[in-house]
């Protein structure tokens, strides 16, 4: 079974199979300012030789996935025939949203998978929960991490500790999350070299664990248990 790796950031989409490379797309669709009815989506913009006549419309707004029409066509562009051709039957996706995500747009997002795409697994996580498994991947002796997650709506400062998110510590400011490691212990700060496909990679990398196939939910999970299955196993 392939696996398909979505970063599904504000601005751009990180995608591609866990065997294959990334692709960076932009998520979002272009109309032209003078002929509304000139719709082009996602990396269709590379077809415009003047794009200054262009105004873009996102799914995300403050952060949040809101816009399901304009993410849908997005979508239906990545996963067609045009781009990574997906097989939804044969296919598990690993696809990141925002912490604390609103309930409602996390059921959206998992009626959209299986209900509509149909994809035979799937795995809905925060993109810095991927950041952190790349790192601990990387750097198997470490214990503990802080992942500064800055992107296009939003920046997430979130602890982990033996890979595992300490979800009380990312609503935390400065002076408490000094207190989530001792003073004494030395603090290195560490950029990755290509930070905008940094948690991709992370993806990519769980894609291949052991463990992987436990963390999923099936479609046949889904149909006989709906949303509850998914609240379960997804840490949001």
């Amino acid at each position: 079974m392939a696996t398909l790796v979505l970063d599904n950031g504000a601005y751009t989409a990180k995608i591609g199979y866990s065997l294959e490379k990334v692709s960076i797309i932009p998520n979002c669709q272009f109309r032209s300012k003078t002929s509304r009815l000139k719709t082009f989506t996602a990396n269709q913009l590379d077809e415009i030789k003047d794009p200054s006549g262009l105004f873009y419309i996102l799914p995300f707004q403050k952060g949040y996935l809101v816009n399901w029409d304009v993410q849908r066509k997005v979508w239906d562009h990545l996963f067609g025939k045009e781009m990574f051709k997906v097989e939804f039957a044969d296919t598990s996706i690993v696809i990141t949203e925002p912490y604390f995500n609103f309930s409602l747009i996390q059921e959206s997002m998992n009626e959209i998978l299986f209900e509509e795409y149909q994809f035979q697994s799937a795995l809905r996580i925060n993109a810095g929960s991927l950041s952190a498994h790349h790192y601990f991947h990387t750097k198997p002796t470490e214990l503990c991490c802080l992942v500064v997650d800055s992107g296009f709506s939003f920046t997430h400062i979130a602890p982990y500790c033996r890979s595992k998110k300490m979800k009380d510590g990312i609503q935390r400011l400065e002076a408490e999350l000094r207190s989530l490691a001792p003073a004494h212990l030395p603090v290195s700060v560490i950029l990755p070299e290509n930070p905008v496909c940094y948690s991709w990679e992370g993806g990519k990398l769980l894609a291949h664990t052991p463990d992987y196939d436990e963390m999923v939910v099936t479609r046949e999970d889904y149909e006989e248990n709906g949303h509850c299955i998914c609240e379960d196993k997804f840490d949001i």
